[in-house]
C-alpha cells in the first residue's frame, strides 16, 4: 500500500513534517502532520470543535496521531483515531503511549466506522475525507457515530471554478456543504481564509526546493507538487463545521 510506505519513511526522516516547518515554524511540537496544516488553520479547526474536558474526538484519517492527540491534550478530551494504513496506526499508538494519552486506534474504512451509534461528541478529519470512495455515504458514517449536538470539523478544498478541468478529478466538482447536507448534517459553515491558501502552495513550493536524497515520502510530495502547483490557485482552502440534530 502507497500509504503505508510513505508512512513507513516518514517515520523515519520526517521530511513531510520538515518541509511544513520551514512554511509555519510557529506548528505546534509534536504536530508531525501529513496533510497541509499551517497553525491559523490548527487554531481554528480547534476552536470550531469546541472540544470540552472527558469528551470523545474521533480522527477520521488519523494518520500517525500527531494533530489528533495535540487536540486532546489543549482539551484534556480523549481520542478515537481511525485509520486505513496499518503502518500510520502503529506509529500512532506508539506515540500515544509514550505521551500517557487517553487515545486508542482503529483500522477501518471510512465508509464502515467500528464505533457504535451516537458513541463520540465531536469529529474531525484534516484532508482525508477527499480520499473516500463515497464522500455522502463516509459523511453519514460521521454523522451515524455522533451524539446529538455532536460537532464535525473537516478540511479540504473547493474549486474557484465548478467542474474546472484544469483540476484534478477528485476536486472539480467538490463541495462539502452539500456532501454534509445530503448526510444529515446541520448548522454548516464554510470557511477559508487566504493565509491557509498560502501555506498550502508554499508546502508545494519548498518541497520542489528540497533534495530527497532518495526519500520516499519527499519524493512522493515533490511528484504532486510538480503535478498540482501549477493549478493550485485554481482550489480554495476550507474547513467546514457542521452539527448532528
Amino acid at each position: 500500500m502507497e500509504f503505508d510506505r510513505i508512512f513507513s519513511s516518514e517515520a523515519d526522516v520526517n521530511a513531510f513534517n520538515d518541509v511544513v516547518r520551514q512554511v509555519d515554524p510557529a506548528l505546534p511540537d509534536g504536530i508531525e502532520p501529513f496533510s497541509f496544516l499551517c497553525s491559523h488553520l490548527l487554531e481554528h479547526v480547534l476552536n470550531h470543535l469546541d472540544l470540552h474536558p472527558h469528551q470523545l474526538l474521533a480522527d477520521l484519517g488519523c494518520g500517525r496521531g500527531g494533530p489528533g492527540l495535540w487536540l486532546v491534550r489543549r482539551t484534556n478530551a480523549a481520542l478515537i483515531g481511525i485509520d486505513f494504513s496499518a503502518v500510520a496506526l502503529k506509529h500512532a499508538r506508539a506515540r500515544a503511549a509514550d505521551q500517557t494519552a487517553a487515545a486508542q486506534f482503529l483500522f477501518a474504512d471510512f465508509a464502515d466506522l467500528p464505533l457504535d451509534d451516537q458513541s463520540v461528541d465531536r469529529a474531525v478529519s484534516l484532508d482525508a475525507l477527499q480520499y473516500a470512495d463515497d464522500r455522502i455515504a463516509a459523511a453519514r458514517q460521521a454523522h451515524r457515530i455522533l451524539r446529538p449536538a455532536g460537532r464535525l470539523v473537516l478540511t479540504g478544498w473547493h474549486p474557484r471554478t465548478p467542474g474546472d478541468q484544469r483540476l484534478p478529478s477528485r476536486h472539480r466538482h467538490t463541495d462539502w456543504p452539500h456532501v454534509l447536507h445530503a448526510a444529515g448534517f446541520t448548522a454548516i459553515t464554510c470557511h477559508n481564509d487566504p493565509v491557509w491558501d498560502t501555506a498550502y502552495q508554499a508546502i508545494y513550493r519548498t518541497a520542489l526546493a528540497m533534495n530527497t536524497d532518495a526519500n520516499p515520502g519527499l519524493a512522493s510530495l515533490q511528484g504532486e507538487a510538480r503535478r498540482r502547483l501549477a493549478t493550485a490557485h485554481l482550489l480554495r482552502r476550507v474547513a467546514v463545521t457542521a452539527t448532528r440534530s
